[in-house]
């Protein structure tokens, strides 16, 4: 069984601000962190200069690969919490 990892990214203040209001529960990313469900993801607000405070955390519930019939491009992925 794999163990459960913690990925952390950064997330631009418009987007960062509906995760942290729950709006917002799911991002669309570079599938290269090997993410999986249980795993924890902390994500950063980025202003495109430096890092503006505590980030949030979310367990990730689903991931979605290898769907290019719905529109994601190969090599990107939708994760939701």
């Amino acid at each position: 069984m794999r163990a459960t990892c913690i990925v952390r990214k950064k997330i631009l203040p418009e987007y960062f601000r509906a995760v942290k209001a729950r709006e917002k529960n799911f991002e669309i990313r570079k599938d290269e962190d090997h993410i999986q469900p249980g795993d924890l993801l902390i994500l950063d607000e980025w202003d495109g200069r430096c890092y503006t405070g505590p980030g949030v955390r979310r367990t990730v519930k689903y991931v979605l690969r290898d769907a290019e019939e719905y529109g994601l491009m190969p090599g990107y992925c939708i994760i939701g919490w």
